[in-house]
């Protein structure tokens, strides 16, 4: 009987490694229609892309990056506690915020449209 606990134990035990396997490789980053969609936790995603496109960032505690010369039509931020760093030379139509403690780091003299319906969401110069 004790070996059949032991090897039942074992069973669990990879059980649960696989499940938790799984669920820390959920979410990501996809493009559909124009629109560069990051939805996780804990992502870290740097967008480098041609063209004129809109970001949408759901999900919490993502880290993501607009490089140089990029050009999005309108982030949307509707998770929680993202950050968002925008490099010198990127430009951002518009910035929309639904979500809660979100920041976006953007350079100094930076101009963009900025629309606030969540709670402590920041837009800083650095």
């Amino acid at each position: 009987m004790k070996r059949f606990l032991s090897g039942r134990r074992r069973l669990v035990s990879l059980s649960l490694i696989c499940m938790l396997g799984l669920l820390s490789a959920c979410g990501g980053s996809s493009e559909e229609d124009g629109r560069y969609l990051i939805d996780g936790l804990g992502l870290s995603v740097n967008i480098d892309k041609t063209g004129l496109y809109d970001v949408e960032i759901s999900g919490a505690r993502n880290e993501v990056s607009v490089a140089a010369n990029n050009t999005v039509a309108k982030l949307l931020i509707t998770g929680f506690n993202n950050t968002i760093r925008v490099k010198p030379g990127a430009s951002i139509q518009h910035i929309d915020f639904s979500g809660s403690g979100n920041t976006v780091y953007v350079p100094r003299g930076f101009k963009t449209r900025v629309s606030k319906a969540g709670a402590n969401n920041d837009v800083i110069e650095v």
